[in-house]
């Protein structure tokens, strides 16, 4: 945020920017905030010379308005509750509205070109609506493939006057080099552990101490992740499956642990799209997935933590063969991870994950 904070002041704000970072640590929370700045008629100074929105002109009111929404009790086309004509949000939801039937009914699991150019590689030269100035936000920028990523390029470098684009990832690596070398790169990094707990403190003081220390663990720094475990109830998570893990690890693993893995994962899964109506279900999986498997993976890097304390330090060999265990199950997420990339079944994948786990000579990912 220093970075955004010294290029306001300067008054030298660069025309794209890559906001990029684990996922949950507010990157776009920081894009609208710059947005709102940028589209203010009257920013403020304060005392230490540090220039923000007035929060009262017609621009900063608008974004205390909500947006039109596609029919009555539906969400805004993109998800993001703010009326300004001038800020326009790009996310593959967005193909829910499309002209195109062929986009309308694909997964949601990219940005389609059809999406990229309806709402940013046209509107991008029209006239601001408000004669001030416009912002585009790209969310989880990395799903825009190679091509549409070529076609974003020429509005990169010679955008319209007061024009502005932030694309947010958490995947910086799969956008190309050529986008990255022609924006402004922020990093974010995850929030430290006392404005979790600051946090908790203020809105969900109910968190029970076990559950806040295993939370506090499992959110590493995202408080994004935090609050959607409390609102989905995912402390059942770790309940029922990392003790299945312990036991995977001993070569014991519990017959029913990558079916009830699979199970929970369906039902965030179910439960997101019910509640987020232009929500897709494939995303959704994929969603509900990365945090399964990132549940484990924070439990295995504690477990090493813990087990390096307990190391002997003059004999190597015995110090690798108690951390090997975990480091298989890391290297078994890994696996896991690709294959849910390559579309394999749910079940299927957690099944393996769970063999994976229970027998290190199980390396890779085999559907016979």
């Amino acid at each position: 945020m220093g970075q955004i904070q010294a290029a306001v002041s300067s008054g030298r704000l660069h025309h794209a920017w890559i906001f990029h970072g684990p996922w949950g640590v507010g990157k776009f929370t920081a894009a609208i905030e710059l947005a709102r700045f940028l589209l203010c008629h009257s920013p403020q100074t304060d005392l230490m010379g540090t220039p923000s929105p007035c929060d009262t002109c017609a621009s900063c009111r608008l974004f205390r308005e909500p947006a039109a929404t596609s029919g009555e009790g539906d969400e805004s086309p993109s998800g993001v509750d703010i009326a300004h004509p001038d800020f326009h949000v790009v996310t593959k939801e967005l193909a829910r509205f499309s002209d195109d039937a062929t986009v309308r009914n694909r997964k949601l699991t990219n940005i389609p070109l059809d999406v990229l150019r309806q709402a940013l590689l046209e509107p991008v030269y029209r006239m601001a609506q408000m004669q001030h100035g416009k912002v585009f936000v790209v969310d989880e920028a990395e799903l825009i493939d190679t091509r549409g990523q070529n076609l974003l390029l020429k509005t990169l470098e010679e955008p319209p006057a007061n024009t502005y684009i932030i694309l947010v990832t958490s995947s910086e690596d799969k956008l190309l080099t050529t986008i990255r070398s022609r924006c402004q790169r922020v990093a974010f990094g995850p929030l430290p552990d006392e404005v979790i707990h600051q946090w908790l403190d203020r809105t969900a003081p109910e968190v029970k101490d076990a559950d806040r220390q295993w939370l506090v663990n499992f959110a590493a720094g995202s408080l994004g992740r935090v609050q959607l475990t409390i609102r989905f109830d995912l402390f059942r998570w770790w309940r029922s499956v990392l003790p299945g893990v312990d036991q995977a690890v001993t070569g014991r693993p519990p017959g029913e642990l990558g079916a009830t893995m699979s199970a929970l994962i369906d039902e965030l899964a179910q439960s997101w799209v019910s509640q987020h109506k232009n929500a897709s279900k494939e995303a959704a999986n994929k969603m509900a997935a990365g945090l399964m498997l990132g549940m484990i993976g924070q439990h295995a890097r504690m477990q090493i933590n813990r087990l390096v304390a307990r190391a002997p330090v003059d004999d190597p060999d015995a110090a690798e063969a108690m951390l090997e265990p975990w480091l298989h199950v890391i290297e078994s997420l890994s696996i896991t991870e690709t294959a849910l990339g390559a579309n394999v079944n749910m079940g299927l994948a957690m099944d393996h994950l769970v063999s994976m786990m229970a027998r290190p000579g199980v390396i890779h990912f085999s559907v016979n």
